[in-house]
């Protein structure tokens, strides 16, 4: 029987699709979830497993998923299971239909389509009782009543993106069986605001903003050709919370004073790190745009050394 599940999920209600996905998964329906790199979908489908059985995040117990990073070396041993160097190998899949865990399915579209089609089997039955799919010895394995399927990709797999090269197209028989519960995930501003320091989250929306009208996008398309997204935020937080931390002379969790060190990382490093990925002229205009130079010379000043303090204290008590 399903586990009544468990909303134990901080940002459950900052992110749209997070319902919706447990609810699929509750009644047996496979998920995909679709969008730009850094978007948070691997993310969002772990939140969702450990709902799903009525568990807290690190709650120190063995993960309620089996990850598989699918990418063109992704072979069928790693789906059903098969023989190697080393003796028979388990598959992720099987691991999953048998023991009742969610199956993530990382970067799909970056299958081969003909290895992609294994799968077609055991998600065609995904909703069905003790269904029965066959292993890499050709061996009957019963579905867990818990088992169930979360896909992502950075696009559908109907065809060649762009800007994410590595993808394969994939037959329709494998994404029908996703059909009626593809969810886009894209930029979440709610969401950012809520995990990411305000000089931080401020700063990078604004330099997104102006990247999408660079490019003479809409607002919300994450389509673009650089990306600003919740991923690279948290990494130049990362950066500014040391640098903040080592300007203010805190103590670290020994006791010690953090020491100003000479050309260490600062949050302006990250941004201009950032930065010179872009073209030249793009990079100065939204530079400009969003007064990257002055930015630089207030983040530390007293009003926003102030506001550092005050988010520092709340999150950590």
């Amino acid at each position: 029987m399903r586990k009544e599940p468990k909303i134990d999920i901080p940002e459950a209600e900052q992110i749209p699709q997070f319902m919706k996905v447990l609810d699929d998964l509750s009644c047996g329906n496979n998920v995909f979830l679709v969008g730009s790199a850094g978007t948070g979908k691997t993310t969002l489908a772990e939140k969702v497993a450990f709902s799903l059985f009525g568990r807290a995040e690190n709650d120190g117990k063995e993960l309620p998923f089996v990850v598989i990073n699918c990418n063109q070396w992704t072979s069928p041993i790693d789906l059903k299971g098969g023989q190697t160097i080393e003796g028979y190998k388990e598959g992720g899949l099987i691991e999953a239909w048998r023991d009742g865990k969610i199956l993530i399915l990382d970067e799909m579209p970056k299958l081969d389509a003909n290895t992609a089609g294994i799968l077609n089997d055991a998600l065609a039955k995904s909703a069905q009782e003790n269904a029965i799919i066959f292993n890499g010895k050709n061996e009957p394995v019963r579905k867990h009543t818990m088992f169930g399927c979360v896909a992502t990709g950075n696009v559908i797999g109907k065809g060649i993106s762009g800007n994410y090269v590595g993808n394969n197209k994939q037959d329709a028989s494998l994404l029908d069986r996703f059909s009626g519960c593809i969810y886009k995930v894209g930029f979440n501003e709610t969401l950012e605001r809520q995990l990411v320091y305000p000089a931080v989250a401020e700063i990078c929306i604004r330099i997104r903003n102006a990247i999408l009208r660079y490019e003479g996008k809409e607002a919300g398309d994450d389509d673009t050709e650089d990306i600003m997204t919740l991923r690279t935020m948290l990494n130049m937080q990362r950066a500014y919370e040391l640098e903040m931390k080592r300007e203010l002379g805190m103590k670290d969790g020994t006791g010690a004073f953090y020491k100003k060190m000479p050309n260490g990382k600062t949050f302006r490093d990250a941004l201009e790190s950032y930065m010179s990925t872009m073209n030249k002229d793009k990079a100065l205009h939204i530079s400009e745009e969003v007064n990257l130079e002055g930015f630089y010379n207030s983040y530390k000043g007293t009003v926003m050394r102030e506001g550092f303090i005050r988010e520092y204290k709340r999150r950590n008590g």
